[in-house]
């Protein structure tokens, strides 16, 4: 069953298109999720978390014109989802627990001391704000939620990387010239 047919079902609210997604995710999901955290009960409690997201979205309708694939999309929520619960829960990775890379640690360790938003970054998403859509996306896709570029030319239905990449290059410069023209 391909993954508009899946889609379609559970906006029918069909149990057995949910479990089917479940079931058919639920492993690959825990190899994936498993560089970020080794507890079981964490990715199981992210995992389900993640499936509530899809098909309430899916319900929705959020999900009918989905560029990537609903393997990628339940994959990169997840992911904003566990990096969500790291950041509010301010739970210290240690070696046994949590398999952070040293940028990864850092980063963490930058938003668990973060004094909150300075005035550049206060003007940064006033200006993020007046972008386009499509930016937008793209930079959310690439800064907030952590996508590769592969991955973002997947969602937003690019064919080729180095368009996602050139886009994204624009769409941040586009951003920079917002925010100086602005500041003075």
């Amino acid at each position: 069953m391909n993954d508009q047919q899946l889609i379609a079902q559970l906006k029918r609210r069909d149990r057995n298109a949910l479990k089917d997604v479940y079931r058919g995710y639920k492993s690959e999901f825990f190899r994936f999720a498993s560089r970020y955290t080794k507890a079981d009960d964490t990715l199981e409690d992210i995992f389900q978390d993640a499936i509530i997201a899809l098909y309430e979205n899916a319900l929705a309708g959020k999900l009918d014109h989905l560029n990537g694939s609903l393997k990628t999309y339940l994959f990169s929520t997840g992911k904003f989802m566990l990096f969500k619960k790291f950041r509010d829960t301010k739970e210290i990775a240690t070696e046994e627990t949590y398999v952070f890379d040293q940028k990864e640690k850092a980063v963490i360790d930058d938003v668990y001391e973060d004094e909150g938003p300075s005035e550049y970054q206060k003007k940064m998403v006033e200006n993020f704000k007046k972008l386009g859509d499509k930016c937008r996306e793209i930079l959310e896709l690439f800064y907030l939620q952590g996508l590769k570029l592969e991955e973002i030319m997947s969602v937003q239905g690019y064919d080729n990387k180095n368009v996602v990449k050139s886009q994204k290059s624009r769409c941040l410069k586009s951003l920079k010239e917002l925010i100086q023209r602005n500041d003075g």
